[in-house]
């Protein structure tokens, strides 16, 4: 992957393996499988992309135009860490929000002044629309977490498969989505184990993720006692015992996992690696150590990461809406005839 360059066909091939890999992974060990690769891959996943985003001046034309979306990374993450003390849920939410319509404004306005009036509409739709319970759920809990990894990537399989219109892309794209319906559709009661109790202490911080996708339309008002009995009950009685548990949390790790492996198995085309050495010395030192901190204890691995974990999110949106606005240009170009733009190899 870091030598020779592999043809589209070849990385499309790879991707079914590492597909089917993280999938059966999932299923046989869920929680262990996510807090592995979470703690192992992700921190090395952050510090290449960002690399390479600041490369290509984050799909934005401008390097500058990424101090707001850090700056929003920046004020959630001592919200998180609770140097903010006594912060709004619904302000993580607002700025979230608008970090995301603001890296839309940035990606289709290139005049002042128009980037002015779009960054003016993002902030008063975050500040009407943060209190409403679905924004809530969408853009505190899913963005950054089950949308960033399983969402967006099958939209980066998908533009690639409308792109090359080849045998191993859209093969790579069905795979892709029978693995993740395989965990609903199949999970065997006999996967079902009892979960140690270092594994369920490690993943208390991502609980609250499974909880939000197997209540989607409950209310999750947290300043409510019966929220908050209700959340209790799920975890004590529902997320280390239920079938159905157990399949919403292979396909999470399925999610994460897969997610991690798309990346690094595309290095020889987006080139993340060709970088100064001092960068590349930087990150895997940075790398190492977050893998010691995790090792050491992984509530502070998570908390010494949580800057890095969610600003690679936010700096990723413009290439999120680039994706968006891809799919609708292939679709409009199969429509019109236009011949592939990826020749099959």
């Amino acid at each position: 992957m870091f030598g020779k360059k592999l043809s589209i066909d070849q990385i499309n091939y790879l991707n079914i393996g590492l597909m089917i890999i993280a999938a059966v992974t999932a299923f046989i060990r869920p929680f262990e499988t996510f807090l592995f690769v979470y703690a192992f891959l992700g921190p090395l996943h952050y510090l290449t992309e960002i690399s390479w985003l600041h490369d290509r001046n984050y799909f934005t034309g401008k390097k500058s135009d990424a101090i707001l979306l850090v700056l929003a990374g920046v004020v959630i993450t001592l919200a998180s860490l609770q140097v903010i003390p006594d912060v709004p849920s619904n302000v993580g939410t607002a700025i979230t929000f608008f970090a995301f319509g603001s890296a839309l404004v940035f990606v289709i306005v290139k005049n002042a002044y128009g980037r002015a009036f779009g960054l003016f509409i993002a902030f008063l739709l975050a500040a009407l629309l943060s209190k409403v319970n679905f924004v809530h759920t969408v853009f505190s809990v899913f963005l950054p977490t089950i949308i960033h990894v399983f969402l967006f990537t099958g939209l980066f399989i998908l533009v690639g498969a409308l792109r090359g219109r080849s045998f191993s892309g859209i093969s790579s794209l069905v795979v892709f989505v029978l693995c993740a319906v395989s965990f609903f559709l199949f999970f065997p009661a006999g996967n079902m184990y009892a979960v140690p109790d270092l594994v369920r202490s490690n993943y208390q911080d991502f609980q609250m993720l499974n909880y939000y996708l197997m209540t989607p339309f409950s209310k999750h008002d947290f300043n409510q006692p019966a929220n908050i009995r209700e959340y209790f009950s799920f975890v004590n009685n529902i997320l280390y015992s239920s079938r159905s548990a157990f399949a919403v949390m292979a396909f999470i790790a399925f999610s994460y996992f897969y997610h991690y492996l798309n990346w690094f198995s595309k290095t020889s085309v987006i080139q993340w690696h060709q970088i100064p050495r001092s960068r590349f010395a930087a990150i895997i030192i940075i790398w190492l150590a977050s893998i010691g901190v995790y090792a050491y204890d992984y509530a502070l691995g998570l908390k010494w990461l949580f800057f890095l974990s969610f600003s690679h999110v936010l700096l990723e949106f413009p290439l999120n809406h680039l994706t968006f606005i891809n799919i609708g240009k292939e679709i409009g170009g199969i429509v019109r005839g236009k011949p592939a733009a990826i020749a099959k190899a």
